[in-house]
């Protein structure tokens, strides 16, 4: 069972020809640690998996792992769009200590069955933790709490990230599931919500540009002081709707930036942001205090 507190996913630095940039990925790794992560997702959706050169994953891996030492669970994505390409990455993955991150295919269509053909077989191919990202905005598949009673009886299947509420919640209740299988939410917008149901474990992107601020969230939650959590929740989440008025993807990279992170953490066919937009970004880092 992984450790109740916040999860991030981190974004992942590139240079100008899609390399890692290394040390912006460390510094990055470190201050979400010093942040009292209780764990972290490496190129997960905000971290761009499907973006990241095939000869950069594994520079990407090791330098996260150098970067975590042990400090914390590091998790990594692992899903294509079919098994040998999985296998690809797991025959990296298992050369360290990490866990696995598999959302369903992305260009494919699938039914049930060839949804747990692909998530079956694809944890066949490690020893490591497996955990399920339902992610139906990028996946072509939706889980559902059955999907999940029977993927979880897979030995090596540990949990479960969702932004699904009522699976969520039906995951939090139920006595059916393994004892060591953790259920992480990742409806952002309804943290405080879950958190006063009991729903401890939470993943999100937006952590990585918010240290501080789910830092204070996150002690505010430990000292059993459900306002101010709440209410640092809360304050991230209007500075990520503000970020939306300019694009998520290039405020997100902006924000990295002016917190120290070198490199592009956005696709790179995003536009360039205008000295207004990033008057904008650097004022909402303020008003959060942030920098």
């Amino acid at each position: 069972m992984l450790k109740e507190g916040f999860y991030c996913a981190l974004g992942t630095p590139l240079d100008r020809d899609g390399n890692i940039v290394r040390d912006s990925l460390k510094g990055h790794i470190e201050s979400q640690i010093e942040a009292g992560a209780s764990g972290l997702l490496l190129m997960g959706t905000m971290g761009m998996l499907g973006c990241i050169k095939t000869d950069q994953y594994q520079v990407a891996v090791e330098t996260a792992v150098e970067a975590v030492h042990n400090r914390v669970p590091l998790l990594v994505g692992a899903a294509d769009n079919s098994i040998s390409r999985v296998k690809d990455r797991l025959d990296i993955l298992n050369q360290y200590n990490v866990s696995v991150v598999l959302t369903a295919p992305y260009y494919f269509g699938m039914t049930q069955q060839t949804a747990m053909n692909y998530f079956k077989a694809a944890a066949s191919l490690t020893d490591h933790s497996v955990y399920l990202y339902d992610h139906p905005f990028t996946a072509r598949y939706k889980l559902t709490y059955q999907d999940v009673l029977e993927l979880a009886a897979v030995g090596n299947i540990n949990g479960i990230k969702t932004g699904d509420t009522v699976l969520i919640k039906s995951l939090h209740d139920t006595t059916e599931l393994k004892e060591n299988f953790t259920p992480i939410f990742s409806n952002s917008d309804l943290f405080a919500v879950g958190h006063a149901y009991g729903i401890k474990h939470i993943l999100d992107g937006i952590f990585a540009c918010f240290p501080r601020t789910i830092k204070a969230a996150q002690e505010a939650f430990d000292k059993g002081d459900f306002e101010a959590g709440k209410a640092a929740l809360n304050q991230m989440m209007k500075a990520r709707d503000d970020m939306f008025v300019v694009g998520i993807w290039p405020a997100f990279s902006y924000a990295m930036n002016l917190l120290g992170f070198k490199g592009s953490f956005c696709p790179d066919y995003e536009p360039e942001l205008t000295e207004t937009e990033k008057s904008l970004i650097k004022s909402i880092l303020e008003e959060s205090k942030e920098i």
